[in-house]
């Protein structure tokens, strides 16, 4: 199984330094001699060990985006805050 993906944060994230804006994961499956239930039990191994991967790099790029993002919405709430109070 091969899995690549790009990850395109806001220009204005916090990117972090751990991992790359691309990545290409590679999961080798074994091939079954017998086929059947043994060669879907290694294909369902491997996807989960694919999707665990993906999901701990976008976990640290989420982290990473939605502390930036969350700092920008508690500026603009604090700003629309003064503004509602110049307006009494």
């Amino acid at each position: 199984i091969t899995i690549t993906y790009t990850v395109h944060p806001p220009i204005e994230s916090v990117c972090p330094d751990q991992l790359p804006n691309s990545r290409t994961i590679e999961v080798p499956i074994s091939a079954s001699k017998d086929g059947g239930n043994s060669y879907y039990s290694v294909l369902q191994e491997a996807l989960e060990k694919a999707r665990n991967e993906i999901g701990a790099d976008l976990t640290i790029w989420r982290d990473a985006v939605g502390k930036s993002e969350m700092s920008k919405e508690a500026k603009k709430s604090k700003k629309d805050e003064d503004d509602g109070e110049e307006e009494e």
